[in-house]
């Protein structure tokens, strides 16, 4: 009898750490189907005019379409994963750091890797010795080179969340609030990851919310049909927006203030509709796989999930170089062009994280 609390307390401290694992099955498998689809988009960049198209590259309306699909709610999901996880970490871990460990905590896990591929990216891609300007580059490397921009912008959020779950000043009307913020860009640019931050702010939130009535949203949302109306919700509005919306208004100088203001606010709230319509529909499909009580994902789920930090940084690199510094666009034409570039860039990604992990400063950078 005298060891039975203790007995007692193993065994209740072992069950708490498997549920507390299986809350997290869901984001082993969001993110790197999210990071995956991230990197799709930026393939076909070129062939949407997303990016500078090279030499022998021209648009395909079906790849135009296949990106307005993907892009609805794609970055805004890897916002709210952020959100979602911290929420799990603040209330099944009992994680509460001070502000300071906080901030060091998360400046080492973002900004310092932005500083470094930022760096590095820039002398790589960017820099033009003629036209060198020492303070373009130090604004740069602090404000995230090319895709690199969402890690300060994520620190931001931290901050914000941090404060938000310290002080338990969550409500319906700070939700209301961001909802309104993130309809509506900043009118001017603020370097540092600030200018996005408003539109991210609201996911970050909701991602914190979303674990938090995690068990209400499930026993209430969790069936096919509703998944299934949520899909085609999204598609709808993303069908909407693009043969509607964005071709509808002329962005010049003679087009009004108002009519402008009225524009803007819808563009933003269908991209606000569509990015919370797919969350929930990826959200939801992926529920119902891991909210069986035998579930547990693949061993290369896990392994994927783990490398995904490492193919976001990576992974623009590899396609800068392959659309950019070789003749591959000229070979291998508009068609073609992309799913090479896709399969290049997933696998040297992969590869060069794995190779990055296995040294004491690769893992101190994305470990």
């Amino acid at each position: 009898m005298i060891y039975a609390p203790t007995v007692l307390s193993l065994v209740s401290a072992l069950l708490v750490f498997k549920v507390s694992v299986k809350l997290l099955y869901e984001v082993s498998i969001i993110r790197p189907l999210i990071i995956f689809l991230l990197v799709v988009l930026h393939c076909f960049a070129p062939t949407v005019g997303a990016w500078p198209a090279p030499e022998g590259i021209g648009a395909i309306s079906l790849y135009y379409w296949l990106c307005q699909l993907i892009q609805g709610f794609r970055i805004e999901t890897i916002a709210l994963i952020a959100g979602y996880v911290f929420c799990f970490q603040s209330i099944v871990l009992g994680r509460k750091y001070s502000f300071g460990n906080f901030v060091w905590k998360k400046f080492k896990r973002l900004i310092v890797p932005c500083l470094v591929f930022s760096g590095l990216y820039y002398f790589m891609f960017i820099y033009e010795q003629a036209t060198f300007s020492f303070t373009d580059f130090l604004l740069t490397i602090l404000s995230g080179a090319d895709h690199l921009w969402f890690l300060p912008m994520l620190f931001w959020c931290f901050m914000f969340i941090w404060v938000i779950d310290r002080y338990q000043i969550s409500s319906w009307w700070l939700f209301v609030v961001l909802c309104v913020a993130s309809i509506y860009p900043l009118p001017v640019y603020i370097p540092l990851g600030i200018h996005r931050l408003p539109h991210f702010l609201f996911y970050v939130y909701l991602g914190y919310i979303l674990y938090k009535y995690k068990d209400y949203i499930i026993s209430r949302w969790l069936k096919w049909r509703n998944i299934a109306v949520l899909w085609l919700l999204y598609i709808a509005i993303v069908v909407v927006y693009v043969m509607f919306i964005l071709p509808n208004v002329d962005n010049s100088e003679q087009v009004s203030w108002s009519l402008k203001f009225l524009w803007y606010g819808l563009k933003g709230v269908s991209n606000l509709l569509s990015s919370c319509s797919g969350i929930m529909a990826l959200y939801l499909t992926v529920m119902m796989f891991v909210n069986s009580p035998s579930y547990q994902p693949a061993q290369w789920v896990l392994e994927l999930s783990k490398v995904c930090y490492g193919v976001y940084i990576f992974h623009q690199f590899i396609l800068m170089w392959l659309y950019y510094h070789t003749n591959s666009p000229i070979y291998l034409g508009s068609w073609l062009l992309p799913w090479v570039g896709l399969v290049i860039s997933l696998v040297g990604a992969y590869l060069l994280t794995r190779l990055f992990l296995r040294t004491r400063a690769g893992r101190w950078l994305l470990g």
